[in-house]
């Protein structure tokens, strides 16, 4: 069921939908009001897949601090961001590229903090009974020879991801944190984590940025790049506004 959520309220799938609700007002004559929908649709997919408009957004929305590693910190928390297959690896699945971004940027600061490592991330599947948090400890050891303090094996969400995080590090008085995730993804991670009593400190792992293709003319041609950020975007925005509502009742 959450996964068919998901897929409902996901960008291309509301685009999907005004584009049918506009047509459909339109043939049933209700010309004016399905004309206006279909032009806000045109003008909504044209915004949401040229560079010129999305990566200002990614901007205005990341967290594009870069940490100076403060003194005070006590452990870093690394969050799962999904599975592939990995056949190169004669291995049945592997981490998708912004987790193994997240692994490295872990292992960088590690060396240069000497900070535990906490790797958060469940759901294992039929294919691979591993966790994600087990995968990323595979990669930790495999390419950097480093180990993981810490593994949490259950979390499906980033809000599962704070609580399940803090339910291990609290009751061991570690409380500061430096959290790697994307930088597009660190708002919502970084309030999920306070709301369950941490204190993290942003430690992006990734950013939203245009390539050098996607500047001067070539910002405002529609691009599959662009496109595919924006829906990560919108997938920001919604969980977001979730978890502000979730935190206010709870």
């Amino acid at each position: 069921m959450h996964e068919i959520l998901r897929a409902m309220i996901a960008w291309p799938s509301v685009l999907l939908c005004m584009g049918i609700l506009g047509f459909l007002l339109y043939v049933r004559h209700r010309r004016k009001t399905g004309m206006t929908v279909l032009v806000a649709y045109f003008v909504l997919q044209y915004c949401s897949s040229v560079p010129g408009v999305v990566y200002p957004l990614a901007g205005y929305a990341s967290h594009v601090a870069v940490p100076t590693l403060p003194a005070g910190a006590q452990a870093i928390v690394v969050l799962g961001a999904g599975r592939e297959p990995a056949p190169q690896y004669g291995e049945r699945e592997g981490l998708t590229l912004f987790a193994a971004q997240r692994v490295a940027y872990a292992a960088w600061l590690k060396r240069r903090t000497g900070l535990p490592i906490l790797l958060s991330g469940g759901l294992a599947t039929a294919v691979d009974p591993a966790s994600e948090a087990q995968l990323m400890e595979r990669v930790l050891r495999r390419d950097f020879g480093l180990k993981a303090r810490w593994l949490e094996n259950r979390s499906a969400t980033t809000w599962q991801n704070a609580r399940d995080s803090a339910g291990i590090l609290k009751p061991l008085g570690i409380k500061r944190v430096l959290l790697v995730t994307q930088a597009w993804h660190m708002p919502r991670a970084l309030w999920a984590f306070r709301h369950f009593g941490l204190h993290p400190i942003a430690a992006p792992a990734g950013y939203m940025l245009p390539g050098p293709r996607q500047s001067g003319w070539r910002a405002w041609v529609p691009d599959a790049r662009a496109a595919g950020d924006a829906s990560l975007l919108w997938h920001e925005f919604l969980g977001m506004l979730w978890y502000r509502a979730r935190g206010t009742v709870w």
